[in-house]
């Protein structure tokens, strides 16, 4: 099976499951403990999915400072933990990893 096929029935899956477990006008009703773990589905899914992306390149694991999708994801965390908006973090971080790749 295609891997497009298959990161695109596994995000639907989770989020799927989220919006029908979680949303509030739904007459299901989940435990409080319950909700919490539903929240980590989808950065779990997020990372699953771009933690290869990241840090594989020619199927070897590339941790070099000429990987920019390292160096790109490493701004983003740095973006995220210091201006807290998610909306300029993914604006900033898209910039700076076409910066990168014209610059490595």
């Amino acid at each position: 099976m295609d891997t497009w096929v298959i990161l695109f029935i596994v995000a639907a899956l989770v989020f799927g499951s989220r919006f029908l477990l979680m949303e509030p006008w739904l007459p299901l009703k989940l435990s409080e403990p319950i909700q919490q773990v539903l929240s980590y589905s989808a950065p779990a899914v997020l990372t699953a999915i771009a933690a290869p992306i990241v840090f594989i390149r020619e199927d070897k694991l590339n941790l070099s400072m000429g990987n920019h999708y390292l160096i790109a994801a490493i701004i983003v965390v740095f973006l995220a933990l210091v201006t807290r908006n998610t909306l300029l973090t993914v604006i900033l971080g898209m910039l700076s990893f076409l910066v990168l790749r014209q610059i490595l």
